[in-house]
């Protein structure tokens, strides 16, 4: 039975919709510029930034989704390069996005916490360090952890160039689908004796990028919202102390419509 497709959604959570509901603030002022001189503006327009960021990084796995599930069947003979190539870049995708979203959060809890760490600087390790017992560093913690196998085969794919196998015979796999491309397809048998069939190799390794596209994402948006809740309350009590600090913008517009 094949694999249903998962769709990852990219902003269901109460945190994202309240950060989407106040970035409203930015349409009152000319500039970022302008924004900037009000604490509760400026906390809020940054933090959306980041949370747009990272919704987005979320939502284009569906690309890669989309790759898997096309609309209409597709043989191996139709495709615009090598199947087994077609393969291969539908892996590095996955892996770099969903492995990527970490990096994306770490920056979101960097805003979140006022770090003012330079971007390119900000790492889940170097947060750990200045906040061990937080309880959001704790959440984003969990997240990598989960994600260290992934991770790994991600450093060897593109830094050691090491790929894992998608059959039982790669190396028919790849040749056959390369010769095929050419115009030239190969006949013959395999490792194992059997007769040399693009398309079923091609179905057998789309079929094990679907499971591995469809437990990565589950387990990643599992334990975003639980990242989430926890960014939630700890952004309340910041925002709520810039409201009533000196020079707020929605916490003076609050107090004058009272």
């Amino acid at each position: 039975m094949e694999a249903e497709r998962y769709v990852l959604p990219s902003d269901e959570s109460a945190f994202v919709g309240r950060i989407y509901d106040l970035s409203i603030v930015g349409m009152h002022f000319e500039t970022y510029a302008d924004a900037s001189i009000h604490p509760d503006a400026k906390y809020v327009l940054d933090i959306n930034e980041r949370a747009t960021l990272l919704t987005r990084r979320v939502e284009s796995l569906n690309h890669v989704g989309q790759l898997l599930w096309p609309r209409e069947s597709v043989s191996a003979s139709a495709l615009p390069l090598s199947a087994y190539e077609y393969c291969n870049l539908i892996q590095d995708a996955f892996l770099m996005r969903i492995v990527s979203v970490v990096d994306c959060c770490a920056l979101l809890l960097a805003e979140v916490l006022e770090l003012n760490i330079p971007p390119r600087e900000v790492k889940l390790s170097r947060i750990q360090k200045l906040y061990p017992e937080h309880s959001c560093v704790s959440a984003l913690d969990r997240l990598s952890r989960q994600q260290k196998e992934l991770r790994t085969e991600r450093n060897f794919r593109i830094h050691a160039g090491e790929e894992k196998h998608f059959t039982d015979d790669d190396t028919t796999f790849k040749i056959a689908s390369f010769w095929a491309g050419h115009g030239n397809p190969m006949t013959g048998e395999d490792q194992h004796g059997r007769a040399i069939n693009i398309d079923r190799s091609f179905r057998v390794a789309i079929g094990q990028l679907r499971v591995k596209f469809n437990e990565g994402s589950r387990m990643l948006v599992a334990s975003l919202d639980g990242f989430y809740d926890q960014l939630n309350e700890e952004f309340e009590g910041r925002f709520k102390e810039k409201c009533r600090a000196l020079g707020s913008y929605m916490g003076k517009t609050r107090r004058a419509q009272n």
